[in-house]
C-alpha cells in the first residue's frame, strides 16, 4: 500500500465515524502539530482519545488487536515497530520528558497528564508503605476482647482494622454485606481510643455516598464519632470549576492524621492524584471499596489495580493477628509489595451459603456464564423475563412500583411515599437508546398518563427526582433522590428524606435533576435496595460487561428482575472491562 494509499484509507475511516468526534479532532490536532506527516501518528493519536474516553489510562499497542480488514494493512505488525515509527515524533517523548504524548518502552502511550498523574500516585503510595506502632497495646488488646466475632472461621473485619492501625496506607476490599461499615465505625474508635488528639476525615468520591457514610457514623458511632464530618473528596480538597487541582497540594497539605476514603472503586487517577498530593506526608490513608465493581467514569481503576494480586501477610503481621485476635491468618503467597496493606473481606453477612443473589455475584466474578444461568433458571429470589418488548418492560416495571403508585394516588404520607420507593429501582446498562433509563421512564409516564396522571408537566404530584449537581446551600447531592409532592402549605414541592427527616426544596431553587424511576447502573453505586429490576439492552454495547452485571446484581437485597436476553447475559459475565493502567510499584 503505498502512502497515498494509506492515507485515503486513515481517512475515510475516521469519516466512517469508526471514531467519536472528539477523537477525530484530536487527531486531526496533532497531525497540525506534527512535523514528520506520519498519518500513523494520526490514527495512533484518535486511538489513544478514544481509549481514554472508555476509562483507558493509556493505550496498549500491543492490545489494540484488529480493528477491521481495512487496517490491516496500515497497522504495524508488531509493537516494536509501532513504537520505532512513533518515536521519530517530536510530539511522543520517553517517561520524563515534557512532550504531548508520553510512550514506554513496553507500547504504553499515555497523554502526559495522565502519565505524570499515575506516576505520582504509584510515588505517593510507596512512601506510604510503611509500618506505624501502636502507641497503646493494652488498650488495643481490651478492645479486640471486647469485640465479639459474629461469624465462624477467620473474623476479616478483624485483620482488616488490625492492618489499618498499623500501616500508614492501607486498602479494604468487600462486596455488599461484608461489613465495610462496621469496620468504619470500629477503626474510628480504635484510632480515638489510641490517641483521642488525632485529627481524622471521612471522605466518598460522590455527595451521595458521602452522605450514607455520615448517616452511618450518626447512627451507630459514639458522640466523639458522630462530629466527624464526611465530605466529599471534592468539598475536601477545595476542588471547584474555578480551581481544578484544588485548595490542598505538597505545599499546602490538609490539617489531618488520619483519612478514610469510602467507595474507592469510584476514584479515578486524577482524582488520587491530587488526593495523595494533599496528604501530610505523616498521614495515614485508608481505602475502603469494593474492587469488583465498576470502576469511576473517568479514566483509571486504582482500587482494582491495588487489589488484582492475592493478599499476602508477613511473619510479623500474622503473629500481631495471633496475639490480639487470637485467629491464625494464611501464610503469605509469596513476595508482595503491599504486603500486609490489603485486605479481602470474604464473608458476606447478607448473602449467606444458600442465598442464589451470592451465588449468582460469585458466577459473575468467576466469569462462569453457565453457573450464573443455572443458578438463574433455579432461583426464586431472581425473576427472569426473556422477552426484550416494550409492552413487558412496561408492566414488568409497573409491577415493581405498584406500592408507591398505590400510595401516591391516595396521597399518603410523604415519608412512607418516599420510602416505598426507596425500597425498589429500576436499573439500565444504557442512560439513552432503547432499553435505557431514558425509555423505561417514557414507557412509566405514558402508562401513568393513562392513569390521569399529569405526566406532561415538567413537575407533577408524584414525579420521582435524582439530583444531578452537588448543591451544599441546599443540602442536596449528585445521586440524592426525592419526590415532588404537596408540602405543609399544599404547594408542590421537592421532598428528600435525611435520616427519618424530611425536608423540602421550592421547585425554583432545586438544583439540576431527572426523572428517576429508573437510573443507570453506575449512578446505583452504593445503593441498596429491596427489590431491583435490571433492564438489558438486546444489542451488545462496551458497557455490558461482568463489572456493571455484578454492581447492579448486588444492589438487591431480597429480589432481583432481570429483563434480558440470555445470549446478552452470557455476553455480559464473559466480558470483562480491565482498564489499561501502568501503575506498577516498584520495590524501593
Amino acid at each position: 500500500m503505498t502512502e497515498v494509499e494509506r492515507k485515503a484509507v486513515i481517512v475515510l475511516w475516521l469519516r466512517q465515524a469508526a471514531f467519536s468526534e472528539l477523537a477525530c479532532q484530536f487527531a486531526k490536532f496533532i497531525e497540525r502539530q506534527d512535523k514528520n506527516g506520519d498519518d500513523l501518528l494520526v490514527l495512533t493519536a484518535a486511538l489513544l482519545s478514544e481509549a481514554v474516553s472508555q476509562g483507558h489510562v493509556c493505550l496498549n499497542l500491543a492490545q489494540v488487536g484488529q480493528l477491521g480488514n481495512d487496517l490491516d494493512d496500515v497497522l504495524p505488525q508488531h509493537v516494536d515497530e509501532w513504537v520505532t515509527r512513533l518515536r521519530q515524533s517530536h510530539l511522543i517523548g520517553q517517561p520524563g520528558e515534557l512532550t504531548p504524548l508520553v510512550l514506554t518502552e513496553s507500547g504504553l502511550l499515555y497523554l502526559y497528564r495522565y502519565w505524570q498523574d499515575e506516576q505520582h500516585v504509584a510515588a505517593l503510595i510507596q512512601q506510604r508503605l510503611q509500618t506505624m506502632p501502636i502507641l497503646n497495646p493494652k488498650q488495643l488488646q481490651q478492645d479486640f476482647t471486647d469485640w465479639p466475632s459474629l461469624q465462624l472461621g477467620l473474623d476479616w473485619q478483624k485483620v482488616a482494622v488490625l492492618m489499618a492501625l498499623t500501616r500508614q496506607f492501607s486498602v479494604i476490599s468487600g462486596g455488599p454485606g461484608t461489613g465495610k461499615t462496621t469496620i468504619v465505625l470500629r477503626l474510628l474508635q480504635l484510632f480515638l481510643n489510641q490517641d483521642s488528639t488525632l485529627r481524622i476525615a471521612l471522605a466518598a468520591p460522590t455527595g451521595k455516598a458521602a452522605a450514607r457514610l455520615q448517616q452511618a457514623i450518626s447512627e451507630g458511632g459514639s458522640p466523639t464519632i458522630q462530629a466527624i464530618e464526611a465530605k466529599t473528596l471534592h468539598r475536601l480538597l477545595g476542588i471547584t470549576t474555578q480551581r481544578e487541582q484544588g485548595v490542598y497540594s505538597a505545599e499546602r497539605p490538609l490539617a489531618i492524621d488520619v483519612l478514610v476514603v469510602d467507595e474507592a472503586s469510584m476514584i479515578d487517577i486524577s482524582m488520587m492524584a491530587k488526593l495523595l498530593k494533599a496528604l501530610p506526608k505523616s498521614a495515614r490513608l485508608i481505602l475502603l471499596g469494593d474492587s469488583q465493581q465498576l470502576a469511576s467514569v473517568e479514566s483509571g481503576a486504582v482500587l482494582a489495580s491495588l487489589c488484582r494480586d492475592e493478599a499476602t501477610f508477613s511473619a510479623k503481621f500474622r503473629e500481631q493477628v495471633v496475639t490480639l485476635t487470637g485467629q491464625a491468618l494464611p501464610s503469605a503467597a509469596g513476595p508482595s509489595l503491599l504486603i500486609d496493606s490489603v485486605v479481602l473481606l470474604q464473608h458476606s453477612y447478607r448473602f449467606d451459603g444458600q442465598s442464589q443473589i451470592g451465588q449468582m455475584a460469585q458466577a459473575i466474578q468467576a466469569g462462569n456464564a453457565d453457573q450464573f444461568v443455572a443458578v438463574l433458571k433455579s432461583s426464586i429470589e431472581t425473576v427472569w423475563w426473556r422477552q426484550m418488548a416494550q409492552i413487558t418492560i412496561q408492566q414488568q416495571v409497573m409491577t415493581l412500583y405498584q406500592a408507591f403508585f398505590e400510595a401516591i394516588t391516595h396521597q399518603q404520607p410523604a415519608l412512607q411515599c418516599l420510602q416505598l420507593f426507596e425500597q425498589s429501582r429500576v436499573l439500565c446498562a444504557l442512560k439513552r437508546g432503547p432499553e435505557s433509563v431514558d425509555s423505561v421512564n417514557y414507557l412509566i409516564e405514558r402508562a401513568l398518563a393513562k392513569q390521569a396522571w399529569r405526566t406532561h408537566h415538567s413537575f407533577y404530584y408524584g414525579r420521582p427526582i435524582m439530583v444531578t449537581q452537588n448543591d451544599y446551600r441546599q443540602g442536596l447531592f449528585n445521586g440524592d433522590t426525592g419526590l415532588i409532592l404537596h408540602d405543609e402549605q399544599g404547594e408542590l414541592a421537592a421532598c428528600f428524606v435525611d435520616n427519618g427527616t424530611l425536608s423540602w426544596v421550592a421547585l425554583n431553587r432545586l438544583p439540576a435533576h431527572e426523572t428517576a424511576y429508573a437510573m443507570t447502573v453506575h449512578k446505583s453505586q452504593g445503593s441498596e435496595f429491596d427489590k431491583v429490576c435490571i433492564v438489558l439492552p438486546e444489542q451488545s454495547t462496551p458497557l455490558l460487561t461482568r463489572e456493571l452485571l455484578y454492581t447492579a446484581i448486588t444492589r438487591a437485597k431480597q429480589q432481583v428482575s432481570l429483563i434480558a436476553t440470555e445470549g446478552m447475559l452470557r455476553y455480559a459475565v464473559s466480558t470483562q472491562h480491565q482498564r489499561e493502567m501502568g501503575l506498577v510499584l516498584e520495590p524501593a
